[in-house]
């Protein structure tokens, strides 16, 4: 056993280094740690995956962009045009009632957006809680609005 013990140790360094190489290396982005938490103050955008905020709202290159509306509004990422952004889910009991709030992201749902919820939050609220398709690429995000600010907001979220 002692015999075998460096090679056991050298091909579990070589598979640890090879699964934790970086998405450049890999062709593309890739994901952090979860939950992440990321500040964007108004007209700014963030990429979900990579936690990254820009300045300004690049609505094409971003998952979430955020505009100053009262306090802030929060529309998803568009492929194409702003007219078509991607679908986005307020955690509320039905589409005419007020969203709900949580303490913390595990309580918020896991209910995947329909194609027709495209529609921006037009106000968002301490507490709130939605799932939105990501533009950046295939996949969702589970987000919990931490705080809202006069010109920023706090989320937490989840990729999956």
């Amino acid at each position: 056993m002692k015999n075998y013990l460096p090679v056991i140790l050298m091909s579990c360094a070589a598979l640890f280094v090879s699964c934790s190489g970086s998405g450049e290396e890999a062709g593309g982005p890739t994901c952090t740690d979860y939950p992440n938490t990321v500040t964007v103050k108004a007209e700014e955008a963030v990429n979900l995956c990579t936690g990254e905020v820009v300045k300004g709202t690049d609505f094409l290159r971003n998952d979430l962009v955020f505009y100053s509306n009262q306090t802030i509004k929060i529309s998803s990422g568009c492929p194409e045009k702003s007219t078509e952004c991607q679908p986005l889910h307020i955690c509320r009991p039905s589409p005419a009632s007020k969203p709900e709030t949580f303490t913390s992201l595990t309580g918020v749902c896991m209910e995947l957006p329909g194609l027709d919820e495209d529609l921006p939050i037009t106000n968002a609220e301490t507490g709130m809680g939605f799932v939105v398709q990501l533009n950046t690429m295939p996949g969702h995000a589970r987000v919990w609005v931490k705080q809202v600010g006069v010109a920023s907001c706090t989320l937490v979220y989840e990729v999956f």
